[in-house]
């Protein structure tokens, strides 16, 4: 599943290797996982200029839940 953060740029984030670096910690954060999805493309959107990362998350298995129907017995 492909999944897209906004990064608005900075002084800090004037060089491509700086923004992959913080393209790939926020995808960590938000996906909770110990290593760095691999971000897919970069792009910039020069009319709201912003830079757009794609990268690839883990689809996350959910447990069934019970019907709030169901009774225990």
């Amino acid at each position: 599943m492909f999944k897209a953060l906004v990064i608005m740029p900075n002084a800090k984030t004037s060089e491509v290797g700086a923004l992959l670096a913080v393209a790939r910690d926020a995808a960590r954060k938000r996906e909770g996982n110990q290593t760095n999805p691999p971000i897919r493309a970069l792009h910039f959107i020069a009319e709201l200029g912003i830079f757009v990362a794609v990268y690839e998350a883990a689809e996350k298995s959910n447990p069934e839940q019970k019907s709030r129907g169901e009774s225990d017995g």
